[in-house]
């Protein structure tokens, strides 16, 4: 699972910005602002959001990496409301489990339809990652980064049963991998598809010689949680969403 377009968040890396950022991007559901609070001071966090807010009302989100009680009542001062967390977790490639699942790689102009279907199943309750369409897939296929390689789509009973789509931020110093979407059609849930291809996706990646991995993941999703601590990953850094 992702932040809001999947791609907003590339900027979270080893690079140390010489002056604190705000980046604003936009959602589907309006402005995204997105901030790394260790880079500011209280004061100069206050200033910075209550000029940049001045342009949008309402219907602003906010993602804060590394956030704080100072940040949260900062964000409540100015009307914002906790929605939620999400964890980025890391840790190295290779992995020590293995998987030994068919996969194969996804096909251009042949799957984004079924696999919009399945993806939209799989994730009928999460704000930011359903309601894909193919048009927004054939977006994602523009970016320098997408690879059909790396989408990694498992069959059964003759359809999409699960996928795993991986990427490469190649602006991180080493490149990192990362299983940027993940997910299992209902109708197969109990499977143990999902270890099976979060393993897969990893394999990939340190196959292609990547030697660092990472993930998003919703703080409240023990299940998924569980299941990644239990294959190595570590939580590295806490985002949390404010909205009003």
């Amino acid at each position: 699972m992702q932040p809001p377009s999947g791609d907003t968040f590339d900027h979270v890396s080893g690079i140390i910005n010489e002056e604190p950022v705000i980046k604003i991007a936009e959602d589907r559901d309006g402005p995204v602002l997105e901030l790394d609070a260790t880079e500011w001071t209280s004061d100069g966090l206050a200033m910075a959001l209550r000029a940049n807010l001045d342009q949008w009302p309402q219907g602003v989100s906010i993602w804060i990496d590394h956030p704080s009680d100072e940040t949260n009542d900062l964000l409540a001062r100015l009307g914002f409301e906790i929605q939620r967390d999400l964890f980025r977790m890391e840790r190295s490639l290779p992995m020590e489990q293995r998987t030994e699942i068919q996969t194969r790689s996804f096909v251009v102009d042949q799957d984004e339809e079924e696999w919009c279907q399945v993806n939209n199943r799989a994730f009928a309750w999460h704000r930011e990652q359903s309601g894909w369409t193919p048009e927004l897939v054939r977006e994602r296929q523009a970016e320098s980064w997408f690879d059909p390689n790396g989408f990694l789509i498992h069959h059964r009973e003759g359809r999409i049963a699960a996928f795993c789509w991986t990427k490469i931020h190649e602006n991180e110093t080493p490149s990192i991998g990362e299983v940027y979407v993940i997910a299992v059609d209902p109708d197969f849930h109990g499977l143990g598809l999902g270890r099976a291809l979060t393993l897969a996706g990893y394999q990939h990646l340190g196959d292609s010689g990547i030697t660092r991995a990472m993930l998003y993941v919703d703080a409240d999703n023990t299940p998924a949680v569980t299941l990644y601590r239990d294959i190595g990953l570590e939580v590295q850094v806490v985002r949390r969403l404010h909205q009003k």
